[in-house]
């Protein structure tokens, strides 16, 4: 609104200078006519059939006072020669004779840098019929002028007087219409920090009491969109957990079964497809297992919160995968900086789950004769969880989208489900706490890859 009013503005004062020329032109016009009159009435002829013009002096103190600078004038014939007043005032171009109805007509005229306004008329003396001897006399030319100076002073003041009021008139304004639209829109640039401050998984309606009528029906609308994604969420979420549950039975039976039938395969050839089978249905169990974890981190609700050692957390399940890593040929270690406890508030099944994410991944990605290190720290006031390698390292371009469910890295030549760095992502998130990707080599080659998680301490 402020814009228009800006720019609007700059056309207001045009328009009000084109106004005020007008009204500083209407009145010295006007005087200028009173002058042809006063000249008019004081044209006479004599019996021999010439003018005679004799200014008395109530028509001098007129002409005089007609005008702040004083009215020139001059009389002339219709052969242009000057019968009376200043011969120096210019004379404009002879306009038509109307003996009927005298027409008066103005002109502009700049002269060494003075400029005139003029006004002129043909006029016939009132004696002129009565006499005989003038029947051959033409009408006589009358012109008036004055300075333009007069008129363009009170122009301008007549603009000083309109835009003065207006420059003080605008800041007001401007401020009137701020204070009216930030009143007028805080109700909803409230519901907009409310929505802003929500948990990307709350999809509870919008509380319609301190929504403003005039959004109300686009509140409503959202509640219902909000409605229906829930469900659709709590749709997606029950299948899931359904058909992980539904699987991990049969899966079990066939690899048992597999498992059995390797202990009286005929040959090699059967031993190994068996083999093939049995990796297959692990691979299998863990996606399912994967699925129902991250199906568990996302009911917030169901999740209950308790003061856990993250220390003594991280390195208990940092052993659990010694021997994998030892027969991968891999360095595992694990380093506390810290020797007290470090306490945060968290669900140990779902930050165990999230460090066996983080390793397995390490463990996938760093190849024979890597190196994987756990570490806990304390900083500030938060507590640092802290996975780094050796491995190549995830691309800047890729380190946002690698928490994205089933989505893999191209070219690593490793087997996966893409839901590991994704069920990372959830848990954090439902334990308030943030994840940061760095290079542990910066400018070499491989470049490592750090993950830490940064956990608020109790």
């Amino acid at each position: 609104m402020l814009a228009p009013l800006f720019l609007l503005w700059p056309m207001s004062v045009a328009i009000t200078y084109v106004v005020a020329i007008n009204l500083a032109d209407a009145p010295h016009d006007q005087a200028l006519t009173t002058a042809l009159a006063v000249l008019s009435d004081q044209i006479k002829t004599e019996p021999n059939g010439s003018y005679a013009i004799n200014l008395s002096n109530a028509a001098q103190i007129a002409l005089r006072t007609q005008s702040e600078s004083g009215i020139f004038w001059k009389i002339t014939d219709s052969k242009n020669d000057v019968i009376a007043g200043d011969p120096a005032l210019p004379t404009p171009a002879k306009i038509a004779q109307n003996t009927i109805k005298p027409v008066v007509h103005f002109s502009d005229y700049t002269s060494g840098g003075f400029r005139l306004r003029l006004a002129y008329k043909w006029f016939t003396p009132a004696s002129f019929s009565l006499n005989e001897s003038s029947r051959d006399l033409q009408p006589v030319f009358i012109i008036v002028a004055e300075g333009i100076e007069s008129r363009t002073v009170l122009a301008n003041d007549i603009i000083k007087g309109v835009i003065i009021p207006q420059f003080l008139v605008l800041p007001v304004a401007a401020l009137l219409i701020w204070f009216g639209l930030s009143r007028g829109i805080a109700p909803i640039n409230a519901l907009q920090k409310r929505l802003r401050a929500r948990r990307p998984d709350d999809l509870s309606e919008i509380d319609m009491q301190s929504t403003p009528s005039e959004i109300t029906p686009l509140v409503s609308a959202m509640n219902d969109l909000l409605v229906r994604l829930s469900r659709n969420i709590q749709t997606q979420r029950r299948f899931v957990a359904d058909a992980a549950h539904q699987l991990k039975t049969p899966l079990a039976g066939l690899r048992m079964q597999a498992e059995l039938a390797l202990k009286s395969a005929p040959n090699e050839e059967i031993v190994l497809n068996l083999k093939q089978i049995v990796r297959g249905t692990e691979n299998a169990t863990r996606l399912i297992n994967q699925l129902l974890l991250l199906a568990t981190a996302e009911k917030r609700d169901q999740i209950k919160l308790q003061p856990i050692n993250l220390q003594a957390l991280a390195e208990a399940t940092t052993q659990q995968w010694v021997a994998q890593a030892l027969a991968q040929h891999i360095d595992l270690g694990f380093e506390a900086h810290d020797e007290k406890p470090i306490g945060v508030m968290g669900q140990p099944v779902l930050i165990a789950e999230l460090l066996n994410n983080l390793v397995d991944n390490a463990l996938n990605y760093v190849g024979s004769s890597g190196r994987v290190t756990v570490s806990v720290h304390q900083t500030g006031g938060h507590a640092l969880l802290t996975v780094e390698d050796n491995g190549p390292g995830i691309p800047n371009l890729e380190r946002e989208r690698v928490f994205d469910r089933f989505y893999r890295v191209l070219g690593t030549g490793t087997q996966g489900s893409g839901l590991g760095l994704a069920i990372v992502k959830e848990i954090a998130q439902r334990h308030h706490a943030d994840i940061t990707i760095e290079d542990t080599q910066p400018n070499q080659v491989p470049p490592g890859m750090k993950i830490t998680i940064r956990f608020n301490i109790i």
